[in-house]
């Protein structure tokens, strides 16, 4: 993990605080757990900071305990494709691979929200997963969630068509606004598609053509919520 100079302020006190809202860590009883919150820093991080970067190394177990971090991989030709994203009470299994292979060609990380993080040292880790049963069952749980991600990614990028696949994620970005009007750029989605923002524009503007959405700047606006239900069932 590395520590952004300006927007990163490791505590010690808050730690057990924060865990009560995560009832799935607040589970943990084992003294090797309270010995390792007591060791361990939070650090807080604005959104957009780029927590992991290529070729950076990561020297701490991290969970994150309030936010979204966002895992991408970045091509050598610019472009981007998110792969998954670490919620809160989830282990970033970014970090987790870097210490357990001891490798830091990976992908990369960003606080997709205001983030606030777990930061323990790699003894520690060690020690949780030879001696606490429940830290490793939360651990396995938490991977299981990343996993799960990759494979409908995979699925996803391998079967799905590019068009069917926009208009499945204008809809779950639709879901989480209170109207019809989604903020977001064409470099954006491109970003999550894991394509080109041209390509990106022209699946758009087909879909506003056939009355599903209005292109604004900055912004798409559902029109037509049923039509654009039945595109995303193929």
């Amino acid at each position: 993990m590395r520590e952004v100079e300006g927007c990163a302020f490791p505590t010690r006190d808050k730690p057990v605080a924060l865990l009560c809202e995560l009832p799935e860590l607040a589970a943990i009883g084992d003294d090797v757990w309270r010995e390792a919150l007591s060791v361990s820093e939070v650090i807080t991080c604005p959104a957009g900071t780029k927590l992991i970067e290529c070729g950076s190394s990561a020297d701490k177990f991290v969970i994150v305990l309030q936010g979204v971090v966002k895992v991408y991989e970045t091509c050598e030709n610019g472009r981007e494709i998110s792969l998954y994203r670490v919620n809160s009470g989830q282990v970033c299994v970014l970090t987790l691979t870097r210490l357990l292979l001891r490798s830091n060609r990976c992908a990369q990380a960003m606080a997709e929200q205001d983030v606030r993080l777990l930061a323990m040292p790699p003894e520690y880790f060690n020690r949780l997963l030879a001696e606490s049963e429940a830290f490793r069952s939360y651990l396995m749980r938490s991977m299981a969630h990343c996993i799960t991600d990759v494979i409908q990614l995979t699925a996803q990028v391998s079967f799905k068509h590019l068009d069917l696949r926009l208009a499945q994620l204008i809809r779950k970005l639709s879901s989480q606004e209170t109207g019809s009007r989604i903020c977001c750029t064409h470099q954006t989605i491109a970003n999550e598609l894991g394509t080109t923002r041209e390509v990106v524009s022209r699946l758009l503007k087909e879909l506003e053509h056939s009355g599903h959405i209005k292109l604004n700047r900055g912004s798409i606006e559902i029109l037509d919520r049923e039509k654009l239900e039945d595109l995303c069932l193929g």
